[in-house]
């Protein structure tokens, strides 16, 4: 309009009017385009088939904008001016298609900027869904060795010690319900996690042999600090699973639980293996499933490093809560 303006020969309403068409006509070319239909039908044309039906949109908004301008003018200009602006239309038109041409262009941008959004957003969402599925499974297939193990020695225990053997499954039974309840929920209070890992630690000293030797450090002062459940204990479960005597004879688990006054987490467990009996081993996929949940729930507040050499191996986590 204020080009439109700088021209001495037309009136205000004659540019309001022709910048308001202008302003309607491409809201409606850019409606259109926009459409999922439209979408569809350039996204299987290739490159160059593409261009020229832009090119041929962009013509054809061109077209129309001039015949509006020629109609505005006609019905607001006197005749000896209107014929003046009319002799101008090479200029006009050109000016017009560079300027559908620009915006055709960058609405086609925005649209494939707002397509990759929504794609990642569905990808994420998928990635979520897909992690949430995995875990709900690992939930109902928790430890089937675990529980294989307990109930061998529950059933040894009863015809032994029956109050031991009622001590053993009450600490099993802590131990089922965190599973069941707490690991559903998102958030839970690290105290409870910390209570369920140390009944853990009980239950398997009561369940492996003598010559394992299993120590743990926790300096866990009190406060209303919350984890995601299921994160610790997948790292002490993977140490039960494969820990092993190595061919220097030690024979052990040790675990640290610290949290500082900044409310950092820091949690390293080490166990020893044997590497001529774990070559060839399938690799479990509970790490890999930890990994993926603190990567979705502490996006760049975790640090996370697993060590094995010398027949040891350690998991680090440090994670900001």
């Amino acid at each position: 309009m204020l080009q439109l303006l700088a021209n001495k020969g037309i009136p205000f309403t004659t540019a309001s009017g022709y910048a308001g068409c202008l302003v309607i006509t491409f809201r409606i070319y850019l409606r259109y385009t926009s459409t999922k239909k439209v979408k569809r039908f350039l996204a299987r044309l290739n490159m160059a088939t593409m261009l020229v039906v832009i090119g041929a949109f962009c013509l054809s908004v061109t077209l129309l904008l001039l015949a509006e301008g020629y109609c505005i003018v006609q019905l607001t200009v006197p005749d000896s001016v209107a014929g003046l602006i009319i002799e101008d239309w090479r200029s006009a038109f050109f000016g017009l298609f560079m300027a559908s041409v620009f915006i055709s262009g960058l609405s086609y941008s925005f649209e494939k900027y707002k397509d990759y959004l929504v794609q990642e957003k569905e990808l994420e969402r998928l990635k979520r869904k897909s992690l949430e599925m995995e875990i709900s499974l690992l939930r109902s297939q928790l430890s089937p060795h675990f529980t294989f193990n307990t109930l061998n020695n529950l059933q040894f225990l009863i015809r032994k010690d029956k109050d031991e053997a009622l001590r053993l499954l009450e600490r099993y039974s802590k131990v089922l319900r965190y599973y069941v309840y707490e690991s559903q929920k998102e958030r839970i209070p690290l105290d409870r996690e910390v209570a369920f890992l140390k009944e853990y630690f009980d239950l398997e000293i009561d369940r492996h042999v003598a010559d394992l030797q299993i120590s743990c450090h926790w300096n866990m002062p009190s406060g209303n600090v919350h984890i995601a459940p299921f994160i610790l204990s997948a790292f002490v479960e993977n140490a039960f699973k494969h820990v092993l005597p190595n061919r220097d004879n030690a024979y052990f688990i040790r675990q640290s639980c610290e949290l500082n006054a900044h409310g950092e987490l820091v949690f390293e467990i080490a166990n020893t293996f044997d590497e001529s009996e774990t070559a060839g081993r399938p690799r479990g996929v509970g790490l890999k499933h930890v990994q993926e949940r603190l990567a979705l729930a502490y996006p760049g507040r975790y640090q996370l490093t697993l060590t094995h050499e010398n027949e040891l191996f350690v998991a680090r986590i440090e994670l900001k809560l």
